[in-house]
């Protein structure tokens, strides 16, 4: 057999000329994918979708956010309490918490990922995931990704469902002093008793009246801002603390990391009553309408100054005053201002 083609070229050749004119260019290929993505990506968030989920339960399903149906999530949760409510105890990991005055007779809590219950005229709401998997009453689910609330994305179980997660609606992010998933508590005049903990997020409470005031948060600020309160106890870790309303009792103010500010607009405070401010890396700075008639004080810095009435001590520590009510102020570094009458 001839081992030439009409062209008196060998036949091997034309083999090889064969394969390299199939060769597949991958490179290009991916070129072209990553751009579709891009203008694919470019027109959801420009018809309004942050992301959305993939399902991979009962063949390919691809749902885009806001859902359509928030109830699908099962972890939206909007609560009116049914009896009287004397003392309410919020805890929560990453959502921040703010109370909000409301003219209605019962408690209502909206949030996300948030369970509630009540007895005995105590509210408890809990937003805390129970080790790596948050439960409810409708719903129980994993997730292993980066999320900050419900924003980021991840591999999720849901049940029996399994699918991505990918959630980059930031446009309420700010909301309340906190993210978008804020736990959110509308308090009536009847409640008098509050106390909150979050580990990464804000807690606020707005023109509010309180009998006993604990909020604290790891690291998130915290702040009250009017009403008037009896004895209160506010800490930050990582944040700073800011009082400003009408002090009627004790205060423990402290933060670790962040400054301390106390406005105060009482000129009476009830017999027993002390004020302890406390600030590791920050500044601590206390105005009161009452009179320096009222107060003893004890001040110390170790970096930083002190100033009474706008009139600088020297020296590292000091006290004054011979009122009945005792200030101790303290900051490691940072200045520690009094200021009396304003």
């Amino acid at each position: 057999m001839d081992q030439f083609n009409n062209n008196n070229q060998p036949i091997v050749e034309e083999t090889v000329d064969r394969y390299e004119r199939r060769s597949i260019p991958w490179v290009k290929i991916a070129l072209l994918c990553m751009l579709a993505g891009v203008i694919l990506f470019a027109a959801g968030w420009a018809t309004g979708s942050r992301g959305g989920r993939v399902y991979f339960d009962r063949g390919l399903r691809v749902v885009s956010y806001p859902l359509p149906d928030d109830a699908e999530s099962g972890r939206t949760v909007d609560f009116t309490s049914t009896n009287q409510v004397r003392e309410i105890v919020a805890n929560s990991l990453s959502n921040s918490i703010t109370f909000i005055p409301t003219t209605d007779n019962t408690v209502r809590v909206v949030g996300v990922d948030v369970r509630v219950s009540e007895a005995n005229g105590v509210l408890n709401i809990d937003a805390r995931p129970v080790g790596s998997v948050i439960t409810g009453s409708n719903f129980s689910w994993s997730r292993g990704g980066a999320f900050v609330g419900r924003h980021g994305m991840g591999w999720v179980r849901e049940g029996d469902r399994r699918f991505f997660d990918f959630n980059f609606d930031f446009s309420n992010f700010w909301q309340f002093g906190g993210i978008s998933n804020a736990v959110r508590v509308y308090v009536p005049s009847g409640v008098s008793v509050i106390e909150a903990r979050s580990v990464s997020g804000s807690v606020r409470i707005e023109n509010i009246n309180t009998t006993s005031l604990n909020l604290q948060s790891t690291s998130g600020s915290v702040n009250v801002n009017g009403g008037t309160h009896a004895d209160t106890r506010l800490q930050s870790t990582s944040g700073s603390v800011r009082f400003e309303g009408h002090l009627t009792g004790s205060l423990e103010a402290r933060s670790t990391s962040g400054g301390v500010r106390v406005t105060d607009y009482s000129t009476q405070f009830a017999a027993g009553s002390e004020i302890n401010l406390r600030s590791t890396s920050g500044s601590v700075r206390f105005t009161t309408a009452a009179p320096a008639s009222a107060f003893r004080y004890s001040m110390s810095v170790t970096s930083g100054s002190m100033r009474v009435d706008g009139n600088r001590i020297s020296g590292r520590n000091t006290h004054g005053g011979s009122g009945d009510i005792p200030i101790n102020a303290s900051s490691t570094s940072g200045g520690v201002t009094l200021e009396f009458g304003r």
